[in-house]
């Protein structure tokens, strides 16, 4: 049976995947995390306080809950990243990495999602490509299209399964 650490669970993904996938693999195999109390996530399942730029928390999370596949869903998105873009950098890029490199050390698979933000004005509009012109003109795009390629990286250096998917826009009704 699989078992889970989703890594930034409060956000827009996370409180709507976490009920999903506990529904799959069972409330007790998905293990939610959010650098803040999220008491709906805490009531149906396994939560626990995690700040993802703390690798160390993380590792031991994932050593503690026998962790075999990392959510990392940790964003800082365009609004709030505009206006401070090297925290942007640092939460956007740093719980990835931090994902990746525990991930590394633990045999875990990676999900991290990625964005249509990856994209920017010069990318062709129609049957877009999988592999293009990528040119973002924000701070989030340019973490996304990073994320990517370090997601890659770690895929052909280390041998771990990473996987992402190109999310269009996503608006929930829980957050």
């Amino acid at each position: 049976m699989k078992k889970i650490l989703i890594v930034g669970a409060g956000g827009q993904i996370g409180s709507e995947l976490v009920p999903y996938l506990r529904g799959i693999y069972g409330a007790n195999n998905v293990v939610a995390t959010d650098v803040r109390e999220c008491k709906g996530l805490a009531e149906e399942g396994p939560f626990e306080v995690l700040d993802a730029l703390n690798p160390t928390n993380m590792a031991s999370a994932v050593a503690r809950h026998n962790i075999d596949t990392i959510f990392n869903l940790v964003a800082l998105l365009s609004a709030v990243g505009e206006r401070n873009p090297q925290m942007a950098w640092n939460i956007n890029m740093n719980a990835l990495f931090n994902s990746l490199e525990v991930a590394r050390q633990h045999n875990c698979a990676v999900f991290t999602p990625s964005s249509i933000g990856a994209f920017g004005p010069t990318s062709p509009k129609d049957m877009t490509p999988q592999d293009t012109i990528m040119q973002p003109t924000t701070i989030y795009g340019i973490c996304k299209v990073t994320g990517e390629l370090l997601s890659n990286y770690y895929h052909q250096k280390y041998g771990i399964d990473t996987r992402s998917i190109r999310f269009p826009g996503i608006i929930s009704n829980k957050t």
